[in-house]
């Protein structure tokens, strides 16, 4: 093998092993920092229902319309845990 190939495969694979340990880096500190359990499926669902909250309100400013915030419902209703914390279908 050329010494040229030799150095262009050792290349590939640092380069390779490098993206592989900032992928799980990012991976770990996206968990650690920014995901909670109500993020994941078969968390409480409480950063779900804040969202959705958020938006129910930009909707009663009217920032929102009906429909957009209906779109948005049917999007995050699927992420909630607790079926008595799906309100407002009447709205």
């Amino acid at each position: 093998m050329p010494a040229q190939s030799l150095s262009f495969l050792i290349t590939a694979l640092l380069l390779a092993a490098t993206i592989g340990v900032a992928m799980a880096a990012i991976s770990y500190v996206r968990s650690r920092f920014l995901g909670g359990a109500s993020d994941h499926p078969g968390g409480d669902g409480t950063a779900w229902r804040d969202s959705l909250l958020g938006y129910r309100n930009l909707r009663d400013k009217g920032v929102l319309s009906d429909d957009e915030y209906r779109k948005i419902r049917t999007l995050v209703e699927p992420h909630l845990s607790d079926p008595s914390s799906r309100e407002d279908h009447g709205h």
